[in-house]
C-alpha cells in the first residue's frame, strides 16, 4: 500500500489487509514549521552578515597578487572584506570566471565568493589541475550539501526531518553522503526508485537555478541560535567551536538553505552536471532515532561522462559507504 507524503511516495506494510494511517502533530520539540525555521535561520544569517559589513564603514584597499601559471604577477587593488576571489577572476578573463572552482589564498583553500580579508597572493584551482584533490573534496562536500537541502524539504511540513552530518567521504569512496534522522513515523519506510527519482529531480532544480554558495564565518553563539532546533547541528557546532580559541564556525548558504560546513565549497550549483541520489541505507542504531545514510553521485560540467561509464559509477555508488571504508579510503588516498 502506498501514500504520498509531501512529494515523496511512501510504502508501508498493511496490517490485517488494511492500511491504517494516523497523522499526529509535529514533535513539540520542533516548535516551528520547516518554512518558519527556514525564515528564522535566514533572518539571523542576514542580520549577522549585515552586522559584519557594518564593522568596516569605510572602504579599505588591499593588494592581491596573482601567482598562477598564466598572467603571473598581476596585482589587483581590491576592497577589504568585500572583494572575493571571483572579483579577482573577473579582472583576468572569462576563462577564470567559468573554470575556477576554488582559490588558494596565501596557500590556503578559499571559497570563490568568500571575501578577502587582507593583502595576499592568489591562485585559482580547476578540475583539470595536475593535483585536483582540494577541488574534488570541495565538489563532494557541495554535492552533499545540495542533497541535504533536497532532503530537508522533500517531505514538506508533514514530517520532521533532522539533518545529522555530512560524513567526510573521499571521492574514491564512490559516493557522497548525508546522514539524516527522519520522523519516527517513517522508521518502516522503504525508499523506492520513484522516491530517489523525486530527490534527484529536486537536486537538478537547484542546479538549473545556478545558485551561489555563500559563506559566512560566525561566532558559535550565532550558529547555535540559527540551529537551536536541531540537536545534531548543536552538537556539531559545539565540536567545531571547541577546535579554535575564537570559537568561530563556518556557515554556507544556497538559496535560502543554510548549513554548517567547514568548506571550502564550489562557487555555484550549476558546476554540477550529472547528479543522482542513488541509495538510502539504515545506519546501525547508536541513538534513539533511526539515522539513514543517503548517498549520491555527481560529475561536474567540466568532467561529464558517457552513459555507459556513468551507469557503472552509479551502480558502485549504491553500495553503502561504511565508517570503516571511510577510514580506509582516507588512509590510502594518494598524498603526492
Amino acid at each position: 500500500m502506498a501514500t504520498t507524503v509531501g512529494r515523496v511516495a511512501l510504502r508501508r506494510p498493511c496490517m490485517g489487509g488494511r492500511a491504517r494511517w494516523r497523522f499526529i502533530a509535529t514533535s513539540p520539540a520542533a516548535e516551528l514549521s520547516p518554512a518558519e525555521l527556514t525564515e528564522m535561520r535566514n533572518d539571523l544569517f542576514n542580520k549577522e552578515k549585515s552586522r559584519q559589513l557594518s564593522l568596516t564603514p569605510r572602504t579599505e584597499k588591499i593588494e592581491v597578487k596573482h601567482v598562477g601559471k598564466t598572467d603571473p604577477g598581476t596585482v589587483f587593488v581590491m576592497n577589504k572584506n568585500i572583494s572575493t576571489p571571483y572579483s579577482c577572476a573577473m579582472h583576468l578573463s572569462e576563462w577564470y570566471c567559468k573554470k575556477s572552482i576554488l582559490a588558494l589564498v596565501d596557500g590556503q583553500p578559499w571559497d570563490m565568493y568568500k571575501p578577502l580579508t587582507k593583502s595576499c597572493e592568489i591562485k585559482f584551482l580547476t578540475f583539470k589541475d595536475p593535483d585536483p584533490r582540494e577541488v574534488n573534496k570541495a565538489y563532494w562536500r557541495s554535492c552533499a550539501m545540495m542533497m541535504g537541502c533536497v532532503l530537508e524539504r522533500a517531505f514538506k511540513d508533514d514530517y520532521v526531518v533532522s539533518l545529522v552530518r555530512v560524513p567526510d567521504v573521499p571521492v574514491i569512496a564512490g559516493a557522497f553522503c548525508y546522514d539524516v534522522a527522519l520522523d519516527k513515523r517513517l522508521d518502516e519506510w522503504m525508499p523506492t526508485k520513484e522516491n530517489l527519482r523525486s530527490f534527484t529531480k529536486d537536486a537538478h532544480t537547484l542546479i538549473y537555478r545556478d545558485l551561489p554558495f555563500e559563506t559566512l564565518e560566525v561566532d558559535a553563539k550565532v550558529a547555535l541560535e540559527i540551529f537551536q532546533h536541531n540537536k545534531y547541528k548543536v552538537d556539531f557546532i559545539e565540536e567545531k567551536a571547541s577546535q579554535n580559541p575564537e570559537r568561530i564556525v563556518k556557515l554556507h548558504r544556497i538559496g535560502d538553505f543554510i548549513d554548517v560546513s567547514e568548506g571550502p565549497l564550489i562557487p555555484r550549483t550549476s558546476v554540477c552536471f550529472q547528479y543522482e541520489v542513488s541509495a538510502v541505507h539504515n545506519l546501525p542504531r547508536s541513538q534513539p532515532s533511526l539515522v539513514r545514510r543517503f548517498q549520491g553521485l555527481s560529475l561536474p560540467i567540466h568532467l561529464r561522462a558517457q552513459f555507459t561509464i556513468w551507469d557503472k559509477l552509479l551502480e558502485r555508488s549504491r553500495k553503502m559507504v561504511t565508517e570503516d571504508e571511510i577510514t580506509q579510503t582516507e588512509s590510502t588516498a594518494p598524498t603526492q
